[in-house]
């Protein structure tokens, strides 16, 4: 069988969640399911993992990332125009939300959505209008819809009024940890974000919830693997009077792991997510986590992290006390953690998608 992966998420995502599940499902496909993906040009860091299957992939040396990007986008969806006229396939499977494949495909499509973000807090996408009105096409048109947490199945039920039976619920699995590679100048003793930190990320209520806790214990840093902070959030640090305390910093694979295996807690305090990839990351390296009962989030860690109300920066700091301060709880979360983990497999999310794909072959 043949499963063609457009352009979409490839021609945008350097680093991020989206990308990284479709070059994880398609590492760790059946042996008979051959997956195909256009010749691309991409900054994407994950592709690299999967030369066998996407083996011309270039980028521009043009200094405008955005314009990069629109070139990319328009190069790439010819491609992928191309190949999805030629046919030849069993199954596409895009990357994103673009229609544009509908009318140019020969095959049954198989869609994953990953979460309602735009659709829950369209306040803060410029583009929330735009994005909603395609998915809501593209998951209308779709033979097979695949939801990564029940979570996300009870969105689409609630938002589309689909039936149960339409949705099938495949979690990610766990990505094997990179090499440990050491930070300089790293505090001996802080507490680790992770990703971006914008709106309903939370991290203002974080911030807040840190500020308490340095009030009693000076020694306590705050560590970000991200972007830079804006000018926005120093001054906000500033004013809570963490500056001096709090260091953000651009992370590789290898420096991610050895962030999390030094930090006394990953906070993860998102008020959604569609199914939270950095909690599995933390699991991989030993890292205890205070998080979210909000979401997703009791459904994927279960008993393997102390909860707060994300609304709540007391609430918040409370929790991260108890995971930091009191050894015998961090020992205990982290063992519950090692137990649940080897129950989110890539082979296990890569052959449920293909049974997926399975069931829709010679239906089209």
């Amino acid at each position: 069988m043949k499963v063609v992966y457009d352009h979409q998420v490839f021609s945008w995502q350097r680093f991020g969640g989206v990308s990284r599940y479709f070059v994880e499902l398609i590492k760790h496909l059946p042996q008979d399911i051959t997956p195909s993906i256009d010749p691309l040009l991409s900054e994407n860091v994950y592709l690299s993992d999967i030369r066998d299957v996407a083996s011309d992939v270039n980028g521009w040396n043009i200094a405008n990332f955005r314009v990069r990007k629109h070139l990319y986008e328009w190069l790439n969806r010819r491609g992928s125009v191309s190949t999805l006229r030629a046919g030849g396939y069993d199954i596409v499977h895009p990357t994103y939300y673009d229609p544009y494949f509908l009318k140019h495909r020969k095959a049954p499509a198989v869609v994953t959505v990953h979460d309602f973000i735009h659709e829950r807090f369209p306040q803060y996408f410029g583009d929330a209008s735009k994005v909603i009105e395609r998915k809501r096409r593209v998951i209308s048109e779709a033979d097979a819809i695949i939801a990564i947490s029940e979570h996300t199945k009870k969105d689409l039920m609630e938002i589309y009024a689909l039936p149960s039976d339409r949705i099938t619920v495949v979690y990610h699995g766990a990505t094997k940890m990179a090499v440990p590679e050491a930070v300089a100048d790293l505090p001996g003793r802080y507490v680790l974000f992770v990703g971006e930190r914008r709106s309903y990320k939370n991290f203002h209520r974080f911030a807040r919830a840190f500020a308490l806790l340095s009030e009693k214990d000076p020694d306590l840093w705050l560590v970000c693997a991200g972007k830079p902070f804006s000018p926005e959030e120093t001054a906000n640090l500033k004013k809570l009077g963490i500056e001096g305390r709090s260091r953000s910093m651009f992370a590789t694979d290898g420096q991610l792991t050895y962030l999390y295996r030094h930090a006394l807690c990953f906070v993860y305090p998102s008020i959604y997510e569609g199914f939270g990839l950095p909690i599995l990351e933390a699991w991989g390296a030993g890292c205890p986590i205070a998080l979210s009962e909000a979401s997703c989030f009791p459904e994927i860690a279960g008993d393997g992290g102390e909860y707060f109300d994300p609304l709540s920066h007391q609430s918040i700091a409370d929790a991260i006390s108890r995971v930091i301060y009191d050894g015998e709880h961090r020992a205990d979360l982290q063992g519950r953690a090692a137990r649940l983990l080897p129950d989110f497999t890539w082979d296990r999310t890569a052959g449920q998608t293909a049974s997926v794909y399975r069931s829709l072959t010679g239906g089209f």
